[in-house]
């Protein structure tokens, strides 16, 4: 993950308010590229004549025009028109980020993130190191919005469940059943993926309790009925692996070792 300083200036100080309206525009569009890690958490102020935005993108070169999004290439087409020149730097590595993958054909991928992750929802299936969204063909509607509204709301569940107060039961539910909608949205993502990239694609099912070492040992794919239990757990994180389905799970958190 590296931090990026993104100046807009204005060729006249009248159009301040609108190079304002035009930085949130922008960030958004960016964001839905997968350029940009939570850009509605980027401070953007004035400084002098221009307004600066500091954010958080997966690697150093993220801002290379041949990276940009049609959406994207069309809103700098338009500041540009009104005057408004766009300047992308990287500043320095964040050094509390993650590296992203640097396999060169990763066998598959799985979607997934917690409640402390601002990294991308993908994760190479081999060194299971963040994937920028950006190296996927781009989805039919242009951008990745439905893998961010999803990582978005996966987020929230999991923030939810940790903290132990409000709605705990209902969002350990939303991430643990293989039915619900937080699964079903993240499934239907894996699938147009998969499609895209022709790489396998498989979901997380979150596992929190279990009655027993020995059931949960024993227990199969909640979708397809099959054994899916690894002697190895991948990733020192998944005990439970469903080629079928493309399901994947963890021993129940609270009968871990």
């Amino acid at each position: 993950m590296y931090v990026h300083r993104i100046e807009f200036r204005c060729s006249a100080e009248q159009l301040l308010g609108r190079t304002a309206e035009f930085a949130d525009e922008l960030l958004g569009a960016l964001q839905q590229n997968g350029l940009v890690c939570e850009a509605e958490c980027s401070p953007v102020y004035l400084e002098g004549g221009s307004y600066v935005a500091i954010v958080l993108a997966p690697e150093q070169m993220s801002f290379a025009p041949e990276l940009h999004s049609e959406c994207v290439t069309k809103i700098l087409g338009e500041g540009a028109a009104l005057g408004i020149t766009v300047t992308f730097t990287a500043v320095a590595e964040d050094s509390s980020g993650e590296q992203t993958c640097a396999c060169h054909s990763p066998s598959g991928y799985v979607l997934f993130t917690n409640f402390l992750s601002v990294a991308p929802p993908v994760r190479c299936l081999d060194c299971f190191l963040p994937v920028p969204l950006y190296r996927f063909p781009v989805r039919p509607a242009g951008d990745f919005h439905d893998v961010i509204c999803w990582q978005s709301d996966y987020r929230s569940c999991d923030r939810l469940q940790m903290n132990c107060t409000v709605l705990e039961k209902a969002t350990t539910r939303q991430m643990s059943d293989v039915g619900s909608t937080l699964s079903k949205v993240g499934r239907e993502n894996c699938s147009v993926l998969e499609s895209l990239s022709g790489k396998p694609f498989y979901y997380y099912l979150y596992r929190a309790n279990g009655r027993s070492a020995k059931s949960e040992m024993a227990r199969c794919c909640p979708s397809c009925g099959q054994p899916w239990y690894l002697e190895t757990a991948l990733h020192s994180l998944f005990h439970y692996k469903c080629d079928q389905c493309r399901l994947l799970s963890n021993f129940a958190w609270n009968l871990s070792p």
